[in-house]
């Protein structure tokens, strides 16, 4: 896409291709820039939230619900989950990597095959959940929006509802999957 769009520029409009590319640099050089801001901002109260110890809380009131979609874990990988899922709901995905990768090393059972907790982050991850989508309300806001959180309800019903579904979906394929390996082993 880049070749082809730099080419037709080259072609129709000649001596405008290296002030185009300059002037594409200079904005994402200070988009990122700017959402440094945003993002040290809620990495900030993560870390707050861990130093306090309210992660430690969170994950206390949420552990019914994790080991009911997990499965039963430590309390650290709980923990994690928790944390997670926590920071995708509030649309900082970059903050949910590092607790999910610790998630799933916890879940590692060793034996090279993705457990049913595994494949339920994976699900609930890529589905994006998002009850705040503070990243796109942030982008919005930088790029001049007059309503950058309008977006609030629309983001809501369209990662919740695949949610729902992928969760439900795994597991009714991890319940037949476990009914056949009961009938093959009794069979």
């Amino acid at each position: 896409m880049i070749i082809s769009s730099l080419t037709m520029l080259a072609i129709f409009s000649p001596g405008s291709v290296v002030g185009t590319m300059m002037e594409a640099a200079k904005m994402g050089i200070t988009m990122c820039i700017e959402f440094i801001g945003i993002y040290a901002v809620w990495m900030g109260l993560m870390q707050v939230m861990d130093d306090c110890k309210l992660s430690h809380k969170l994950s206390k009131i949420l552990s019914k619900p994790v080991q009911y979609i997990f499965g039963k874990t430590d309390e650290e990988t709980n923990k994690n989950i928790c944390l997670n899922i926590a920071s995708n709901i509030i649309g900082i995905g970059s903050a949910a990597t590092p607790y999910g990768i610790k998630a799933m090393q916890g879940m590692d059972k060793g034996d090279k095959r993705a457990t049913r907790g595994m494949i339920m982050l994976v699900v609930i991850n890529s589905t994006g959940i998002q009850l705040l989508p503070t990243t796109v309300i942030g982008m919005r806001a930088l790029a001049g929006s007059v309503s950058p959180s309008c977006i609030l309800w629309p983001t809501i019903v369209s990662t919740f509802i695949p949610t729902v579904l992928g969760v439900l979906l795994v597991a009714a394929i991890y319940k037949k999957h476990s009914a056949k390996k009961k009938e093959k082993t009794h069979g």
